[in-house]
């Protein structure tokens, strides 16, 4: 191998030459060959090039939005990487889960000490292993649940209470599936007081596909070790086809396990 300053090269028949290399560019060296008029850059002149191929000829996606417009927007690499590194960590972060029960949003005191709902004991559905389905038909065959607005078709599930090791965060989903409905809930401790009421809760509709019937979905999350029973009531009388599935887990999404 030739040292510093020079170019080692082979030619034609088979012999190996060492050439100076022609200090004329810092960052662009061009080696003096026997018919050979090719320009060798250096690993930096290689790198200079390459950025301001990047400057002239800037990334971008093509996508379609929901009106079927194709739309284009430019890529920013460094930006994607900053933005990237900031991320947490995939247990920390929480999107598309609403309502949230976290102790700050409790119901008053003076509401949990009330009476409520142990008259309803006998109504609960247990489902206390997590990741497993539970599924209620027709709530008209339970109990209906009083309201200021009324009696209201319900179910009344018993998810369990948190174990010792609890991750701090327990996942619960809740799928309707039947004619559309808005629903709302009262969540409760073992003893059944309540803690939370939530009115109207957020439920994403799913249409049907091959592999499922179309359901609504809703997707809570709780943060609140004293949770551990659900009233889930609806705004007007079901079709007697409507079912709900509930599932739950540990610090985990239910449905990606």
């Amino acid at each position: 191998m030739a040292g510093d300053g020079y170019y080692t090269w082979v030619d034609a028949q088979g012999r190996i030459h060492n050439d100076p290399i022609s200090p004329d560019k810092t960052s662009e060296k061009k080696v003096a060959l026997p018919g050979d008029d090719t320009e060798y850059l250096t690993e930096e002149g290689v790198e200079e090039r390459l950025k301001q191929y990047d400057e002239d000829n800037p990334a971008f996606y093509v996508w379609t939005d929901a009106e079927g417009r194709v739309q284009t927007q430019t890529y920013d690499a460094e930006a994607e990487q900053s933005a990237a590194a900031s991320v947490v960590a995939d247990d920390e972060a929480v999107i598309g889960w609403d309502p949230i029960l976290a102790p700050p949003f409790r119901v008053s005191p003076a509401v949990t000490a009330g009476l409520c709902c142990e008259m309803f004991a006998g109504e609960f559905q247990e489902i206390t292993e997590q990741f497993k389905s539970l599924q209620l038909f027709d709530p008209v065959r339970y109990r209906s649940f009083p309201t200021k607005t009324g009696k209201h078709s319900a179910w009344y599930v018993d998810i369990g209470a948190m174990p010792d090791d609890w991750r701090g965060r327990r996942f619960l989903v809740l799928r309707l599936r039947g004619a559309p409905v808005k629903a709302s809930f009262i969540a409760l401790n073992d003893a059944l007081k309540p803690l939370y009421s939530e009115q109207d809760i957020a439920l994403e509709l799913h249409p049907e596909t091959w592999r499922s019937i179309a359901y609504q979905e809703a997707r809570v999350l709780i943060e609140d070790r004293d949770v551990s029973a659900f009233i889930l009531y609806l705004d007007i009388k079901p079709a007697e086809d409507m079912s709900l599935e509930i599932r739950w887990a540990d610090g985990y999404d239910p449905f990606q396990n």
